[in-house]
């Protein structure tokens, strides 16, 4: 089931990239700043570093004011895809109790505007996972897809990947 989930993902992000390109031409490159504005941009980052600074303080309940709760949540962590907030919740509530300090750094970031309601976030995390015994260090890539809702920008899929040492 999570399989099937996982390549509708796939499947639906690629026609979202393709769905511009006419038969024969390929698509003009543009930079994410040319066609993303400003006010998107700015708006996505205040999401990422609300997410960043809510999982730095431990806080369940901060993430998720960030996170779309509804059926089409998508988080993968570790190589496993957690569906729909409820599970989401519970990974989250796992995750943070497990740790006595994290700290999360972003850098690289890019913002893409998708639609006009949905944007595309992708940065290279660096994240510190400690227990008072041992820190664990991991970085890699973040991808982020946010979906505005009224005013806000909420997370509704969301992939970490890394390579263990």
């Amino acid at each position: 089931m999570r399989s099937i989930a996982i390549t509708a993902i796939a499947v639906l992000t690629v026609s979202v990239l393709l769905g511009g390109c006419t038969k024969g031409k390929s698509a003009e490159v543009v930079g994410p700043s040319a066609v993303t504005p400003k006010d998107v941009v700015a708006a996505a980052k205040g999401t990422i570093e609300k997410w960043r600074q809510a999982y730095e303080i431990r806080s369940v309940d901060a993430l998720s004011e960030l996170y779309a709760k509804d059926v089409d949540l998508v988080v993968v962590q570790e190589g496993t895809a957690y569906l729909g907030w409820s599970s989401v919740q519970a990974m989250l509530k796992d995750r943070l109790s497990r740790a006595d300090t994290i700290r999360v750094r972003l850098k690289d970031m890019q913002v893409l505007l998708l639609a006009p309601d949905v944007a595309y976030a992708v940065a290279t995390m660096t994240r510190e996972l400690g227990d008072n015994v041992t820190t664990v260090t991991e970085t890699g890539t973040l991808t982020l897809v946010l979906r505005k809702q009224g005013t806000a920008w909420l997370i509704t899929s969301e992939h970490y990947s890394y390579k263990r040492s």
